[in-house]
């Protein structure tokens, strides 16, 4: 069962551009697939998605699970998808009083664990719950002692087996594949494992800065906005990347700051001075990165943006340009397509 939902925002428009993009569609699918056999393979298809922070994952499955919202029946609610992120630190009644919650039982913290467990066992089957998404899984190794809590872990392994239903676990890169191994059966049950990486950008293999091209064009449609004509596209999709690591959430962060500081002077296109501010303001620190992308920090420093935000946009466009050598011809060509 799935119902159309439809984007209202600027940001949920632009996050559910990510879905449509041939890299992100591909694990909605992987998603979807899992859900569709489990139903009729008669034992649950888990599946596990890491990556590192920032990679879209969260995105990528909320956005997933707003197209199979709960709905009221003549019969009760029922959830064919149920998102939860997993609280930190978690145990087995944290947990377990947070399925129970989204689930709507008003008594979701009281009961013994065991009990807790049974009612949330029963509501899973009663609300016809197709697949469970547990987002922070990583929250499973705990802060402190570095130690896998191995009672959750045997905890998720039964739920699964009891309901029959799906799990997608989703959590930071190696972290996800840790807690896995540490728990053979579990591990057994989660035959699919997916990974999203950040995009690469390398002039030696063009489809790689042809993917990370496509990417930005996506964004700019799903956010209505376009990039600067200040350099050559090329050189400008350089910088981007170089300013975010190729970082989905990176690259979704420095267009939106960018986009709105363009709306606030009531330019129709994002410039570089608007790309620096964005830079400087929410992604330097971050990235602890000295050098900005977008700025020629000899005339230039990343810190004087802040303070003196227009100095930038009273210099030639020529003096904010890098002396970079133009990429090769092939590469041009392979990105027009």
């Amino acid at each position: 069962m799935s119902t159309e939902w439809v984007p209202v925002t600027a940001a949920e428009r632009a996050n559910a551009a990510l879905i449509h993009y041939p890299r992100f569609k591909e694990l909605h699918d992987e998603i979807r697939l899992c859900q569709h056999l489990s139903k009729i393979a008669g034992e649950p298809q888990c599946m596990s998605l890491e990556g590192r922070t920032g990679a879209g994952k969260s995105t990528l499955v909320k956005t997933y699970a707003r197209h199979f919202p709960a709905i009221e029946t003549n019969t009760g609610r029922q959830t064919p998808v149920l998102y939860l992120e997993v609280p930190s630190p978690v145990g087995i009644r944290d947990l377990a009083a947070v399925a129970l919650k989204r689930l709507g039982d008003p008594a979701y913290e009281r009961g013994t664990r065991a009990a807790l467990t049974m009612r949330l066992i029963a509501l899973i089957l009663d609300c016809g719950v197709e697949l469970v998404i547990l987002d922070d899984f990583h929250h499973l190794i705990d802060k402190e002692t570095n130690h896998i809590l191995a009672q959750v872990s045997d905890w998720l392994k039964y739920l699964i087996k009891e309901t029959g239903v799906p799990f997608l676990v989703v959590g930071i890169e190696g972290h996800v594949e840790v807690i896995l191994q540490a728990n053979p059966q579990l591990s057994r049950l989660f035959a699919a494992r997916e990974a999203l990486q950040p995009f690469v950008w390398d002039p030696g293999q063009p489809a790689t800065c042809q993917e990370f091209s496509r990417f930005v064009e996506y964004t700019e449609r799903a956010m209505e906005c376009s990039l600067t004509k200040e350099l050559p596209r090329l050189e400008l999709l350089s910088r981007i990347h170089r300013a975010t690591e190729g970082v989905v959430g990176n690259v979704m962060n420095l267009m939106r700051v960018a986009n709105e500081f363009a709306g606030q002077r009531g330019q129709p296109t994002i410039e570089l001075e608007m790309l620096a501010l964005a830079y400087a303001k929410r992604l330097q620190k971050h990235l602890n990165n000295q050098l900005n992308p977008f700025a020629d920090v000899a005339l230039v420093h990343p810190t004087a943006l802040i303070t003196a935000p227009t100095e930038l946009s009273r210099q030639p466009a020529s003096r904010a340009r890098r002396r970079n050598s133009a990429p090769a011809l092939s590469l041009q060509e392979v990105l027009r397509t």
